[in-house]
């Protein structure tokens, strides 16, 4: 991919080869977050918050901007945190004594190292790093991540990038699906089976349209379900293989789905890029398109080596 093309935000449009990756950077962050925490990732992104936030803590009205919550999840959101012992509720000194900040522990910040080293351990596992340059290519998509919602400006502490990155990735996640459900009324993976059929533009089977997008074909066998009874999407078959079924967008389907493509990426260049240097969206870019493609790639080629090994069956 031109290095140059993908620093320009205007190009920057989310295909399913960058949800693909932002799906395994989400599987990532859950994984080593269910390895060492009880927290969930929720819980997890508001003590990373009220860390980075240093001595003055921040208010759970804070929080629930930051985080896009409605008062009683924060609320039950730094319950949980106190309960374990990662946050406190304080009063704050500067300003209106009523106002209760809320600030990290010790045992919190402790426990943010312990989640990071855990979140790190399961993307060198999910994602392909046995080679150099693609390790290299992960290891700067991280960095660059981490700056998609940047520190405070009075914070020198530059630790935890991969949980900072991946939080930014989870929230965007969020914040996609919560807008195809209220504007389009589509799922997250109903998008993503629409979009990817438009990207192809011809049939695909069902079970080869949930390879390439690496989701479970039960989950997208129903969201194609959803799609046929909008007529978004037509089925198929082959009078050479009547059990295959094949599926391919409609006209409309394919109308839609650029419509909600321009919604998604004109949140990703608000929530996504526009904090990021041209050098830290290329480095995002390439892990999105370089890394994922050679994943595919290798998979491709695994499953190509089994059936390289049939033999005809006897009788």
């Amino acid at each position: 991919m031109d290095a140059k093309k993908t620093a320009e935000l205007s190009d920057l449009n989310l295909d399913s080869t960058y949800l693909i990756a932002f799906e395994m950077a989400y599987g990532a962050l859950r994984a080593g977050l269910a390895c060492v925490s009880g927290l969930n990732v929720m819980q997890y992104h508001a003590l990373v918050k009220v860390y980075f936030a240093g001595e003055h803590g921040l208010t759970q009205t804070d929080i629930g901007v930051m985080l896009d919550l409605k008062p009683n999840v924060v609320t039950a959101t730094v319950d949980a945190l106190e309960a374990s012992g990662y946050a406190q509720r304080v009063r704050r000194s500067d300003g209106d004594g009523r106002i209760k900040a809320v600030l990290a522990t010790p045992a919190g910040m402790e426990h943010i190292a312990q989640v990071n080293s855990s979140v790190v351990e399961q993307l060198y596992t999910i994602f392909p790093t046995q080679d150099d340059f693609f390790r290299s290519i992960l290891e700067a998509s991280i960095a660059a991540g981490a700056n998609i919602d940047p520190l405070p400006p009075e914070s020198t502490d530059d630790r935890f990038q991969a949980s900072r990155a991946l939080l930014s990735i989870s929230l965007i996640r969020r914040t996609i699906e919560q807008i195809l459900r209220r504007l389009a009324q589509v799922s997250f993976y109903e998008y993503r089976a629409l979009q990817r059929l438009c990207e192809v533009d011809t049939p695909l089977r069902i079970g080869d349209l949930a390879n390439q997008l690496r989701i479970p074909t039960p989950t997208i066998s129903r969201a194609v379900n959803q799609l046929v009874e909008r007529e978004w999407v037509n089925r198929f078959t082959s009078p050479r293989d009547k059990k295959a079924l094949f599926v391919a967008a409609t006209e409309a389907g394919a109308r839609r789905q650029k419509l909600i493509a321009e919604t998604i990426d004109s949140l990703a260049h608000s929530y996504l890029w526009k904090n990021l240097t041209p050098e830290q969206r290329n480095a995002i870019a390439q892990a999105g398109h370089v890394v994922i493609a050679q994943l595919q790639e290798r998979e491709q080629a695994q499953r190509q080596a089994a059936l390289d090994l049939l033999v005809p069956k006897d009788g």
